[in-house]
């Protein structure tokens, strides 16, 4: 399948001065959020012109041209970034994995009380560095999607407690106020909320993420090797909750066109439901007509009529069940989707595309203090006289992290 025509594309580009910290993506999905507009997060490992050096780069999807004008000046506004209007280059995949989230969406996969946030796109870009390996990220604004995690909770905490467990525990407080030579009382009723610290933890959490700002996604990682996908699968975030493959295929096509991501609804709620009616209805529209008896079928042989109606439905209920399987959908709140969408911090140490400093950041940050005789230690340093605004975006220089201490003068 070809590329599309019209695609909206923009590279986001760190420069040498960023000082990005973990979540720098907050405030931008944010602002898609609010835009409720489908987008498109693309991180791969390329080579572009006559560089042998390949690079990581990231790349944003949007619909139209409006929105990508709109949040180009967004992003160049909110974090320390360069933003040119580029394609990501075509490239080709053994194998492309499609995601899935292992529990009810409800449960988050990061943790949202942790103090010092770590950036995990540092892993997701070291892991996807040296390999021909991407990751692709669809996500668009959903606030319906807080109705299933209102329905997780009361579920949750509704729900009747285990009557084994609970005589259980009364039977211990009883035995343990006859050894104590105490009057025993009347246990006091737990629920399964109150008694279950994964059950407290789980809904804490839970609560914590229906108050936030919710992304339908869907997530691929296409690579070469199955190894290198099984290691990005492995550096994505995982608390209580972590994503697995649903499905892998073998030589996917290229980046196809930009679409709303689904939470399967009919799949989850009809399909994987009623996958045994069509079997059923063989067995029986086969008996109707004469070519399917249930009595005869014990006694039937490989050559009899009657063997196959039933294999037939066998195979055909096999089949359904895999094809209509219930699937969790991937719902992510900022946070979350931030430890995914997002720039690394560890600039220095990643063979990242860098963006050109603007030149009069790059004097600023060049320019030491006048020595006794009044000359500065790089009056020989000439920068360069055109900007960034000045090139087009195909012909924009590019710095890696091995030019940093060249291009800031150390």
């Amino acid at each position: 399948m070809s590329r599309v025509d019209k695609s909206y594309w923009v590279e986001i580009r760190p420069l040498i001065t960023s000082e990005l910290r973990a979540g720098n993506f907050v405030p931008i999905l944010d602002a898609l959020y609010n835009l409720a507009k489908p987008y498109r997060f693309l991180i791969n490992n390329t080579l572009r012109g006559d560089s042998e050096q390949a690079l990581i780069r990231f790349y944003l999807q949007f619909p139209d041209e409006q929105t990508k004008n709109q949040m180009a000046n967004i992003i160049r506004t909110l974090i320390d970034v360069e933003v040119v209007s580029a394609e990501p280059p075509k490239q080709t995949y053994q194998f492309r994995v499609d995601l899935e989230l292992s529990k009810d969406y409800a449960l988050p996969i990061v943790n949202y009380q942790e103090k010092k946030p770590t950036n995990l796109i540092d892993r997701l870009a070291a892991s996807i560095a040296g390999s021909n390996t991407s990751i692709e990220v669809t996500a668009q604004a959903d606030p319906n999607a807080t109705l299933n995690i209102q329905k997780y909770l009361y579920e949750k905490i509704n729900r009747t407690p285990n009557l084994s467990k609970e005589l259980l525990n009364q039977s211990i407080d009883i035995i343990g106020t006859i050894a104590r030579n105490s009057t025993p009382q009347t246990a006091k009723k737990t629920s399964a909320y109150n008694s279950d610290p994964w059950v407290r933890e789980s809904n804490k959490n839970a609560t914590i993420k229906l108050t936030s700002n919710l992304f339908t996604c869907q997530i691929f990682i296409q690579s070469n090797s199955a190894q290198n996908t099984q290691a990005i699968k492995n550096a994505l975030p995982a608390a209580m909750n972590r994503f697995c493959i649903f499905r892998t295929q073998k030589n996917p096509p290229l980046l196809t066109a930009l679409r709303s991501p689904s939470r399967y609804i009919l799949r989850n709620n009809i399909f994987s439901r009623l996958w045994w009616i069509a079997p059923i209805g063989v067995l029986l529209l086969t008996g109707l007509i004469g070519l399917f008896n249930p009595l005869k079928f014990i006694s039937s042989t490989f050559s009899s009529i009657d063997f196959w109606p039933p294999l037939l439905a066998a195979i055909l209920a096999v089949c359904l069940f895999i094809t209509f399987r219930k699937r969790h959908p991937i719902v992510l709140s900022t946070q979350e989707l931030a430890q995914i969408i997002g720039l690394p911090t560890a600039i220095e140490k990643l063979p990242i595309a860098l963006g050109k400093v603007p030149l009069s950041r790059m004097q600023l940050c060049t320019q030491p203090p006048p020595n006794k005789k009044g000359a500065t230690a790089l009056s020989a340093y000439k920068l360069p006289q055109t900007t960034t605004t000045d090139l087009p975006s195909s012909q924009h220089p590019i710095v890696t992290a091995k030019d940093k201490k060249s291009r800031a003068g150390f």
